[in-house]
């Protein structure tokens, strides 16, 4: 005879809440949750930490109002840039420069075409020598009717033709001359000269090419007189004024330089808000045309909180203090902002009055 054991149903419920039991038993063992726990606020590790032999330097947060001063966005440019440009049109036959060449005033840049004009200047001089054959016969002939009249052989009406003839002749021969000198101004005038020392910035055209008056066919700038451009906004701007010096942060090649405001855009942009403030940078600075750099400005005045710069310890990303409670160190974290001629400013973590120990920036 087979007896079947069967559980009673009831059990089932009890065994299945014991095994939650456990399990949530389990977790909390594994997290420390039967351990004592540390309230929170500064470590007792640090607090537990040995007294230094010798005195630590302690120094107080301190309330103080500094000068706002802000790093504004700008550009270096040169301060004089030129457009080379004919005043004839004209096939363009040679460009003797290239982008980034240095050239030097009268260096001879572009010639263009002038096989027309050479044309023209030839007929001009053809012209002359006519008008001044001319002439001399004309005065030739005045100057016989002269003796003639004065022999009584030849009449008024004479003489006064002859000596008409002969004005007329130097007058042709001044006109020719005119001519001549008008053509080889002409002439000169293809071929292109740097108007400055300088650098070439881009080739805005290439032989071959047709240039026309106005046209650019290089594009010069004078690499010794650079300045920064900067768009400050108006409130800032207004405080600006000519021959201020400000200090200028230039990224590539970095450098810290003086600046000098010799330009303050007369209009607000509306759009911006912003007035334009150009300032010369010293001459042979080494900076290039184009690079990027930062104009600084003092705008208005803040109190803020500061501590000596050697009270922050960093690792990486984080700063702290070492905070005197009690006669003790604690460890605070603290957030910095602003340097200050050998103090930082203290944006969050301490408050004025509090006390730091001065650990040289070490951690």
């Amino acid at each position: 005879m087979t007896h079947a054991t069967s559980e009673s149903p009831g059990l089932k419920p009890l065994y299945a809440g014991l095994s939650v039991a456990g399990l949530v038993f389990l977790l909390m063992w594994m997290q420390g949750g039967f351990e004592d726990k540390v309230p929170p606020g500064l470590g007792q590790a640090v607090a537990a930490e040995p007294k230094p032999a010798t005195p630590v330097p302690v120094a107080q947060v301190t309330r103080r109002v500094e000068n706002e001063v802000f790093a504004w966005p700008g550009t270096v440019s040169a301060k004089t840039v030129a457009q080379v440009a004919p005043k004839l049109p004209g096939r363009i036959l040679d460009i003797t420069v290239r982008t980034g060449d240095k050239v030097k005033r009268g260096q001879v840049l572009a010639r263009l075409d002038d096989s027309e004009i050479q044309a023209r200047l030839g007929q001009a001089r053809a012209a002359l020598a006519a008008a001044e054959a001319e002439a001399i016969r004309a005065r030739t002939d005045a100057q016989r009717l002269q003796s003639l009249y004065a022999k009584e052989a030849a009449t008024r009406q004479d003489l006064d033709a002859a000596q008409a003839a002969a004005k007329s002749g130097e007058a042709r021969v001044v006109a020719a001359r005119d001519a001549i000198r008008e053509t080889e101004s002409r002439l000169g005038e293809t071929v292109l000269k740097a108007p400055f020392d300088g650098a070439v910035v881009k080739r805005d055209q290439e032989p071959g090419d047709m240039a026309l008056p106005g046209g650019a066919v290089l594009t010069l700038q004078q690499s010794r007189q650079l300045r920064i451009e900067s768009a400050i906004p108006a409130h800032c701007a207004g405080l600006v004024k000519i021959g201020d010096e400000l200090k200028a942060k230039i990224a590539n090649p970095e450098s810290e330089l003086r600046a000098v405001v010799d330009e303050i855009q007369p209009a607000t942009d509306p759009k911006t808000r912003t007035v334009l403030v150009k300032a010369r940078l010293p001459e042979d600075s080494g900076v290039q045309p184009g690079a990027f750099g930062w104009l600084y400005q003092t705008c208005g005045q803040n109190e803020v909180l500061l501590v000596p710069d050697s009270a922050v310890s960093r690792i990486g990303q984080l700063e702290s203090v070492r905070l005197r409670v009690d006669g003790q160190p604690r460890l605070r974290h603290v957030r910095t902002g602003k340097h200050y001629d050998g103090q930082v400013e203290i944006l969050s973590g301490l408050k004025e009055g509090d006390a730091v120990q001065l650990t040289g920036g070490q951690p």
